[in-house]
């Protein structure tokens, strides 16, 4: 028995110093409760962007926005996709600039929807913009729906009118506040090559040491 529980400990040791790192929620305005406010049109003529800061370096992974299919469950199964841009005053208006990431969303139902286990995006700290659009990319996406707004930690918004020439505009209050979550990805964080070595070691002279004793 204390050579079970020796060997345990030792065991509980190195699970506890290579840990896995904690997601981090990078973004996460709640969900809209739009009284009082009509929600946003989301289709292919219509997509929204909101943008965020970071003061730090994050590996993404997830990004999600709260999406409803306006009473159409057809919608389900549908597909949207979901870009990062480079927030660039040199730009446009609302200076979406080079694009960091994009990837195809399938919308499950009324709720939060979009992507996780990304892998690969890492953003410096900086100023972004998340958008949720529809047929961008060369993705053949046929989601219609609507994004409500009114949130608790709202953003700056960016609406985007397919039948505008002037493409996406920046939009503020309460009628624009779409609901957004982004979060960090988690990565197991490995043991160092020397304290392997280390731990390997303990457990090697463990299992001498309670050998040695059973002999004699």
């Amino acid at each position: 028995m204390k050579k079970l529980s020796y060997v345990a400990g030792l065991a509980l040791l190195a699970m506890t110093i290579s840990h896995a790192a904690q997601a981090d929620t990078i973004v996460d305005t709640g969900a809209p409760q739009g009284s009082g406010y009509s929600p946003l049109t989301f289709d292919g003529g219509d997509w929204l962007a909101a943008e965020f800061t970071t003061t730090q370096s994050w590996n993404i992974g997830s990004i999600e926005g709260y999406i409803t299919d306006n009473g159409d469950t057809s919608q389900i199964g549908n597909t949207f996709t979901i870009s990062v841009y480079d927030n660039n005053p040199s730009t446009n208006t609302p200076w979406l600039a080079s694009e960091e990431y994009y990837g195809q969303a399938t919308f499950t139902g009324d709720g939060w929807n979009g992507l996780t286990g990304i892998s690969g995006l890492q953003l410096a700290a900086g100023a972004y913009w998340i958008a949720f659009e529809v047929g961008s990319n060369g993705n053949s996406d046929t989601f219609q729906g609507i994004m409500p707004v009114s949130t608790a930690n709202p953003l700056t918004t960016a609406w985007y009118d397919g039948v505008s020439s002037s493409g996406y505009q920046v939009q503020s209050g309460a009628g624009y506040d779409i609901g957004v979550q982004i979060s960090s990805s988690v990565a197991a964080v490995p043991l160092p090559s020397s304290l392997l070595m280390f731990v390997s070691g303990i457990l090697a002279l463990g299992r001498f040491g309670f050998g040695k004793r059973k002999a004699v």
